[in-house]
């Protein structure tokens, strides 16, 4: 039991399985012998990415079958507590890099294109992270004399949800499917937002 606690401490998130799921990861040589807890271990996440010898992880997969590559390559060397230590900080490191590579090229992007080519969650950061700056942007043309930034900001909130409702109609794609499905009701909500202060003249973020 001291020895599990050890463990426990050296690397929290295994403290999300129980004391025989964990001694049958400590129990054997195999890295790849995490694979059928990783949903405890990290949300939503179905597997890690190993290359054919179990020796490196790559990346990691989604239970949607979404996955991505990591940055570097992470080695399954010594203890599973330290090695999967070092891929839960490639994790954050290449998530990191790829949200902001997503919201750098959102400006300069075919929407649609953009969706396809970003995971889910990026899609989901970045499209808010533009959608909020659009809108400081928005009231400071407004306040600068542009009467109709409003009206043409909520235009484009209208046009984006609907080429998103006939996108979605012809898409087969699970992932894609479900990116622009989850994207559909992040834009509605925002159009919500902005036609009330078109409605009500609200001329002012404050």
């Amino acid at each position: 039991s001291d020895d599990l606690e050890t463990k426990r401490t050296s690397f929290p998130r295994f403290y999300f399985l129980s004391d025989d799921e964990l001694l049958s990861i400590l129990g054997t040589s195999d890295p790849t012998s995490v694979q059928e807890h990783m949903l405890k271990l990290f949300d939503n996440t179905a597997a890690l990415k190993f290359d054919r010898s179990g020796g490196k992880v790559l990346g990691m997969l989604a239970s949607e079958k979404e996955g991505f590559d990591f940055d570097a390559m992470q080695p399954t060397e010594g203890a599973v507590e330290v090695w999967l230590l070092t891929v839960e900080e490639e994790m954050m490191h290449t998530l990191n890099k790829l949200h902001k590579e997503g919201t750098f090229y959102y400006a300069e992007s075919d929407r649609i294109e953009w969706i396809g080519r970003s995971l889910g969650m990026v899609v989901n950061t970045g499209a808010q992270i533009w959608w909020t700056w659009e809108c400081e942007d928005t009231f400071n043309r407004v306040r600068l004399g542009g009467k109709g930034a409003m009206k043409h900001f909520a235009k484009k909130c209208s046009d984006q949800l609907d080429r998103l409702i006939q996108e979605v109609q012809t898409v087969s794609e699970r992932v894609m499917t479900k990116k622009i499905n989850t994207l559909i009701i992040i834009d509605l909500h925002s159009r919500d937002i902005v036609d009330p202060f078109v409605r009500d003249s609200i001329l002012d973020a404050r």
